[in-house]
């Protein structure tokens, strides 16, 4: 079955797949966005953007400082004992801040969030819990896998 549209071309559907594919005009698509046709049945159309880096408008280390001031300003808001999860600081990011540090998702940044935490550890200004358990501070970045929480350290106040 073809069906045309005055501004695109006719739909077409593969003998493979069960959806239709509708094929943009070679002027109606972004220059940095390229299509991918799949015809397995399993898997949908669909249109992906190129994954190139945008240039960074800010430094390392100005990014790694604004982190470390979220981070504190969330651990300072929770009393002991409770906790944060580290990912709350790059997903409080707006989308236009992500893009102003050159990246697509919030994920991009816990590896850096997660150095952080440990560099704070080290410092003795933070806890890092797994499963509820104070994780040993001869434990490293990259023997942790998995989620994390963390809490700043006990002070009594004498």
């Amino acid at each position: 079955m073809v069906t045309t549209r005055s501004h695109r071309r006719p739909r077409q559907t593969s003998r493979n797949s069960a959806r239709s594919v509708i094929l943009p005009e070679e002027d109606e698509a972004p220059k940095d966005t390229h299509v991918v046709f799949n015809v397995r049945k399993d898997h949908a159309c669909h249109t992906e953007k190129s994954m190139a880096p945008e240039p960074t408008s800010q430094s390392s280390s100005s990014i790694t400082q604004a982190l470390t001031k979220h981070l504190l300003e969330n651990l300072q808001s929770r009393q002991y004992p409770k906790t944060i999860c580290p990912s709350e600081i790059p997903r409080a990011l707006s989308k236009s801040g992500l893009t102003s540090m050159g990246l697509t998702d919030w994920r991009d940044l816990m590896p850096q969030v997660r150095t952080i935490l440990f560099d704070m550890r080290s410092e003795g200004q933070v806890e890092i819990l797994q499963k509820g358990k104070v994780i040993p501070s001869s434990t490293t970045a990259d023997d942790v896998r998995g989620p994390i929480r963390a809490r700043l350290v006990f002070e009594e106040k004498v």
